[in-house]
């Protein structure tokens, strides 16, 4: 790993660190309800801290073990990358045949139920944005190992072109 890898995986734990101790603090000593009360003020930063660099450690990772496994005369770009890539797009599908059965057999949302072109959007908004996206953010890590994967492989036949 690189000097400058190594001091930003630093101060990337050092984020992620902070978020964890402010969380630990706040729902174990202030015994704060886990709701959206949690991330008011300065832990909403820290929230979007801890997202920044799980995301930049990621990143640094597979940057690291593409180019050991470059040096070592492998392809970068493995078969289990490539299925990895694949695999990236069933939350994706199955949120569509969520949809797809709700704009069938209906959706109900707060005591009102929706059918055909309604219900579809309904339930891909409110399971694919709230549940998929922001409770457990399955999306949004799907979406940017898809985009990670898609840059090192463009990248990857870049220099095999040259």
């Amino acid at each position: 790993m690189k000097k400058s890898e190594k001091f930003v995986m630093a101060v990337f734990s050092g984020g992620i660190g902070l978020f964890v101790i402010n969380f630990l603090y706040r729902a174990l000593y202030l015994k704060t309800d886990l709701d959206y009360r949690f991330f008011i003020g300065y832990t909403a930063v820290l929230g979007w801290i801890f997202i920044v660099s799980f995301l930049g450690i990621m990143t640094i990772l597979v940057s690291n073990r593409l180019r050991k496994r470059s040096k070592e005369g492998k392809e970068p770009i493995s078969k289990l990358y490539s299925i990895s890539f694949l695999v990236s797009f069933l939350p994706l599908l199955m949120l569509l045949i969520s949809s797809v059965g709700a704009a069938v057999n209906g959706f109900t949302f707060i005591g009102s139920t929706s059918y055909g072109a309604d219900a579809f959007w309904s339930n891909l908004m409110i399971m694919g944005i709230y549940a998929c996206g922001v409770i457990i953010p399955i999306l949004p890590l799907c979406i940017f190992w898809q985009l990670l994967y898609i840059i090192k492989r463009r990248k990857y036949r870049k220099t095999v072109r040259n």
